[in-house]
């Protein structure tokens, strides 16, 4: 059977028990093969690295039939496939799981889940099924951009964060430093007038 490859390098991004899923309307017989790749955000290092503590849930459900067809598990990278026994709709989902134990990340951290699917082209019509999921290839890289350009914005946010508040910090500074100046004058016109003051009585023979 002829394959066709209609996802190369998709990704999308998901948390900690996150599931993310696909509906698809499938032809009898197609074949869907799966390859899978998963990153966590480390933010320590500001970049994704393999964790091979992750492990992926995959599950396929015939949304006609009630039944799943496929429920399977692997690790932080890996395969899967399934084949629709019967025509209609399909639930595919994949899920990224922590290691609770054992040097598990915290249930903030984001996985980037790079996707690329074959589906097996069938001979009665299967090029329809095919065009659909391209089409959800196409949406999930808009997806993607759009989470991209908030990434964009969030870095932008944090770093006018940081400069307003090293500019509060040295004005702050300058506060306090001329708050010492000003008292410093203070005290030393005080001294003055003191003095000058002792000196006029002394003069005047008034003590």
């Amino acid at each position: 059977m002829a394959a066709a490859n209609v996802a190369s390098g998709l990704h999308f991004y998901l948390r900690d028990g996150e599931q993310q899923c696909f509906l698809e309307e499938l032809p009898k017989g197609v074949l869907i093969t799966g390859h899978y790749k998963t990153e966590e955000w480390r933010e320590s290092e500001n970049r994704y690295i393999e964790n091979p503590a992750i492990t992926v849930a995959m599950t396929a459900d015939d949304n006609n039939a009630a039944h799943r067809v496929m429920n399977q598990k692997g690790g932080h990278q890996g395969k899967f496939s399934f084949s629709a026994g019967n025509p209609g709709e399909h639930t595919i989902c994949v899920q990224a799981l922590g290691a609770q134990a054992g040097g598990g990340w915290l249930s903030s951290s984001v996985v980037r889940f790079t996707l690329d699917i074959d589906v097996g082209e069938p001979d009665d019509g299967g090029r329809e099924a095919v065009e659909r999921i391209k089409s959800m290839a196409d949406k999930i890289k808009v997806l993607n951009a759009q989470l991209e350009e908030i990434k964009v914005e969030q870095k932008y946010q944090r770093e006018r964060e940081l400069e307003f508040d090293a500019a509060t910090a040295g004005i702050k500074r300058r506060v306090v430093y001329w708050a010492f100046v000003q008292l410093a004058i203070v005290g030393a016109v005080s001294y003055w007038q003191l003095r000058h003051l002792r000196r006029f009585f002394e003069a005047k023979k008034l003590v």
